[in-house]
């Protein structure tokens, strides 16, 4: 990691919300309020560009509220492979299936090959897509650029259950992720080719109007 790299990862980055989803923080949580939820990896042996496993639980721990709230909890320690990376839980008490939220922070999907997968010796299971070892068993990525994309969670985390990921870049009460509602207000990749034929269509109707 490089000096730029980190002196960026300890910016401050402030929570957001959208859609009306609030978000609350409760720093250095030690226990989390609900153990368990990520892997125990401590000395596991290095994997990629990382050292040695070092978390027993998750870095960062984020609720889904019924109520449409957010909130997060930080773990004792800042990464689980001993150099940068973040271990992501989710717990899921919305009443219905989580697939999908959208996160940002910088370089946090720049990945490098450090993911959780080896250290927890885990991998995509069911219809799980994803091929970067960062996913857990359900996790996939829908990435904009290096520092925003969406979660995804193949099947989704049933109401009450849990679920976790790994990020790039460590975690800590001053460089957090900004995390944001589910993104069921973003069209599927079908629903935007019926839209985008649509519009092409209208065009025609319009020029053929004008003749």
């Amino acid at each position: 990691m490089t000096y730029e790299k980190r002196v960026a990862a300890g910016a401050i980055l402030s929570i957001a919300a959208a859609l009306g989803f609030g978000m609350t923080t409760t720093a250095n949580a030690t226990p989390l309020s609900v153990a368990g939820v990520c892997p125990n990896v401590f000395n596991e042996p290095a994997h990629g560009g990382g050292g040695t496993g070092t978390a027993t639980d998750c870095n960062l721990l984020i609720t889904f509220g019924s109520d449409g709230s957010i909130s997060t909890e930080v773990g004792p320690q800042t990464d689980y492979e001993g150099i940068e990376d973040a271990l992501i839980g989710v717990v899921n008490n919305t009443g219905k299936t989580l697939t999908s939220f959208n996160i940002s922070g910088s370089g946090i999907f720049g990945f490098d090959g450090d993911g959780i997968d080896p250290y927890a010796h885990v991998g995509p299971v069911g219809t799980n897509p994803d091929n970067s070892g960062y996913g857990g068993p359900l996790g996939y990525f829908t990435t904009f650029d290096n520092s925003n994309g969406v979660v995804n969670f193949a099947g989704g985390i049933a109401s009450g259950a849990t679920g976790y990921f790994s990020l790039e870049e460590p975690i800590s009460t001053s460089s957090l992720p900004e995390i944001s509602a589910p993104k069921s207000n973003i069209p599927a990749p079908s629903t935007l080719a019926l839209l985008s034929l649509g519009a092409a269509g209208l065009g025609v109707v319009r020029r053929r109007k004008g003749t």
